[in-house]
């Protein structure tokens, strides 16, 4: 049965030094005192990849500050957000999916490539042709080739990527986002 999680958005600074983050210490929540925090972790760290702590966005993200995200249980949200309130920020449902797929995962590609297997599969298609092997055989490495440029299909090659879009992440990742 999936997990139901909340998002929060978290403020990651920079410490002193300029160069290491600067974000809440998760064991200090009261969870902490009766197990431990990643256990009500369900989606661990994602940060933001469109402003970085470099970048100011105009808006939510200055110089020096990176949002990250995670999904966690709704007691982690709660004392999360009354033990950091400043850095903290429990999100809704269409919240967290907008900025899963906007703003933490808007820099990756829909799919993952396996080009060695494409480039094998049309070199030994060439190869059969070049030399006349059996259409039958041909026609079978047509199909495995067809089959392995759809994202959709188990043939290696050409995969949906299951991160990209927090809806195929839900579903793949066991969890569902409290309403």
């Amino acid at each position: 049965m999936p997990r139901e999680g909340v998002g929060i958005k978290v403020k990651i600074g920079l410490k002193l030094n300029g160069r290491d983050a600067l974000y809440p210490n998760w064991d200090n929540l009261p969870l902490a005192k009766t197990g431990t925090p990643e256990s009500h972790q369900i989606v661990k760290w994602e940060y933001e990849k469109t402003f970085g702590h470099k970048e100011d966005n105009g808006g939510d993200s200055p110089v020096g500050v990176q949002w990250g995200m995670m999904i966690v249980t709704e007691q982690f949200a709660d004392e999360a957000v009354a033990m950091y309130p400043t850095v903290v920020k429990k999100m809704t449902a269409p919240e967290t999916e907008t900025f899963w797929d906007t703003r933490v995962m808007a820099h990756i590609d829909d799919n993952l490539y396996d080009s060695k297997t494409i480039n094998d599969l049309l070199s030994e298609i060439t190869a059969h042709e070049v030399v006349g092997s059996d259409i039958n055989l041909i026609t079978v490495l047509k199909n495995r080739l067809k089959n392995a440029i759809d994202p959709d299909h188990a043939e290696k090659g050409i995969k949906k990527n299951k991160r990209k879009k927090i809806a195929d992440a839900k579903a793949n990742g066991g969890f569902t986002l409290k309403p």
